[in-house]
């Protein structure tokens, strides 16, 4: 009984994926088409992609069922209009987008998916990070950098997150410019009364602060160092694979 509900919901899963297909090309067809959406470009595009990813954020935080379900239709409406202009423009298909997806999650996954065995997450990252990048050279590219992949145009404290958590810090030669600073903010992180994360977000929130008092702009700010990083840890990995 429960496989042949499982094989219903899988029809189901196709048909509206192939309702929404074609929703999408009426919406852009020369002929009676919607003039508001025959005229949208990728550019025009990447305001309400960015909005509809911000929005489906808040129903996770939240986690209310009604909420995120309503934002993630909308998410996934801007990623079939994307790959219906590519489409147009002989790109590739949706049907493509979604082979490369399956693909990419057997091959990244080889210890669910395959024969290997991995006894914690940081392995599971490590695989999933080198197998990337040999899809990378598959396709004729050269190895990447570790940040290699990270779009500029996330904000900057999401971005600089996701660069620490890809290489870290100790292995790139980084430095602080203030370490007997970082060292009490830690000191007085830890033994705050509201909590890790309610302290680190008040540090933040101060810090903030303290960049409009100085007329700075603090996005900015970060996003400046950001691209020191990236380019210090790319020249890194550059020489690296020189010597190698």
């Amino acid at each position: 009984m429960q496989s042949d509900m499982n094989i219903m919901k899988n029809e189901s899963i196709t048909t509206e994926i192939s309702q929404l297909v074609l929703n999408v090309a009426r919406l852009r067809s020369p002929k009676g088409g919607c003039p508001w959406f025959k005229q949208q470009t990728f550019q025009t595009l990447r305001r309400y992609l960015l909005e509809e990813v911000y929005e489906v954020l808040g129903p996770l935080d939240t986690e209310s069922p009604d909420a995120m379900q309503e934002e993630l239709d909308d998410l996934l409406f801007q990623v079939v209009v994307l790959s219906h202009m590519a489409s147009e423009r002989g790109w590739f298909s949706l049907a493509e987008v979604l082979h490369r997806l399956n693909t990419k999650v057997i091959h990244r996954n080889p210890h669910v998916f395959g024969d290997l065995q991995f006894n914690t997450v940081e392995e599971v990252q490590n695989i999933w990070l080198e197998r990337k990048s040999l899809e990378k050279l598959g396709r004729g590219k050269t190895a990447e950098s570790p940040l290699d992949g990270l779009s500029t145009s996330t904000p900057a404290l999401a971005l600089a997150q996701a660069y620490i958590a890809r290489c870290g810090l100790s292995d790139t030669g980084w430095t602080f410019p203030y370490p007997s600073l970082i060292f009490d903010f830690e000191t007085r992180l830890v033994s705050h009364p509201d909590g890790l994360e309610t302290s680190f977000g008040r540090m933040l929130f101060m810090l903030v602060e303290l960049a409009v008092r100085h007329q700075l702009d603090a996005e900015a700010a970060l996003q400046k160092i950001n691209a020191r990083f990236r380019k210090q840890v790319s020249g890194r990995f550059n020489s690296s694979a020189e010597e190698g």
